[in-house]
């Protein structure tokens, strides 16, 4: 009995994809029977688990998933191609390239000088601050209800050192302080091609205190395997809101702005959203899955039906 009721799960599963692919195919069909649309230059970038570029889980990233099993067969009216690139060189892609686009990006002013975006279709537990447990008791002082970190005072205090990855959006509020307390010397960029490894190296080494990451990175990029492994705790940070939104961005081109009116045909559907949010649940510790439901009803209410 519990053989057939794992099999009938499996297969309500294998359906329910089978279901959300044939919907997102028809959204596309109006544009496969016109012209070529032409070429989208879809730009990857190494952010493990949103990206996996390499290792055992390589290309089943999040947004590997998102981007390949369920937008790109959406617009076939699209000619699609997958170019790598380093974080730090994303940005200068999209704005040079006119037929550019990137998944999984936040919004902020600066960016929106030179790219287009997409309605919402991603909800995130915001950035935070990790520090190994050893060394928590020097973050006493900057620590304020529900042990939310103060950066901003920390960051002013210029004792502590924190790894931030060059090129990276941490969202608008986090953004906008670091570009306030650039310089400092207690702000360590790190622009390797894989940053986001190489800062849990250098906190192993002891060279930062303090990493800005998501609360999965620690678990996905800090392996208990791992011979430099540090136990790190996640702190969230007082300057974030509940929760952060992720969006497709296109150069702001006549060609961009076509791209991302197709696209967001496809992000309105709620099953596309759902699918999306289940991936990134996935890769969280079991403990954070009810604040990642919470996030995303919060950023994706149901809308109620209008009364006949």
């Amino acid at each position: 009995m519990r053989g057939a009721s794992i099999l009938h799960a499996f297969a309500g599963k294998w359906f329910k994809g089978i279901a959300l692919a044939a919907g997102l195919l028809a959204s596309g069909m109006s544009q496969a029977a016109g012209e070529a649309a032409g070429e989208i230059n879809w730009y990857v970038y190494p952010l493990p688990p949103l990206y996996i570029p390499e290792g055992p889980n390589k290309a089943e990233g999040i947004l590997d998933l998102a981007l390949k099993r369920h937008l790109i067969p959406a617009l076939p009216a699209y000619q699609h191609k997958l170019i790598h690139v380093p974080l730090k060189r994303l940005e200068l892609m999209l704005r040079d390239e006119p037929n550019a686009c990137a998944l999984g990006l936040f919004k902020n002013a600066e960016r929106e000088k030179t790219m287009v975006f997409s309605t919402p279709f991603f909800a995130q537990i915001p950035p935070g601050a990790m520090m190994p447990r050893a060394q928590i008791a020097q973050l006493r002082s900057y620590l304020g209800a529900g042990d939310k970190l103060n950066l901003s005072k920390l960051l002013e205090d210029e004792v502590l050192t924190v790894g931030v990855q060059s090129g990276r959006s941490y969202g608008a509020a986090i953004d906008e302080l670091l570009q306030i307390y650039k310089g400092k010397k207690n702000i360590l960029l790190n622009s390797a091609p894989n940053a986001a490894k190489s800062l849990f190296q250098m906190n192993a080494l002891g060279r930062v205190n303090l990493i800005l990451g998501y609360p999965y990175e620690a678990s996905f990029l800090n392996s208990r395997d791992s011979a430099d492994f540090v136990d790190l705790k996640f702190y969230p940070l007082q300057e974030q809101p509940p929760f952060l939104l992720g969006y497709v961005a296109c150069a702001k081109s006549p060609f961009g702005e076509q791209a991302i009116e197709q696209i967001n045909a496809v992000l309105a559907r709620r099953d596309f959203l759902e699918t999306i949010a289940s991936y990134y649940e996935g890769r969280l510790p079991e403990d954070a899955h009810p604040l990642a439901r919470q996030v995303f009803g919060m950023a994706f209410p149901v809308k109620a039906k209008p009364r006949k």
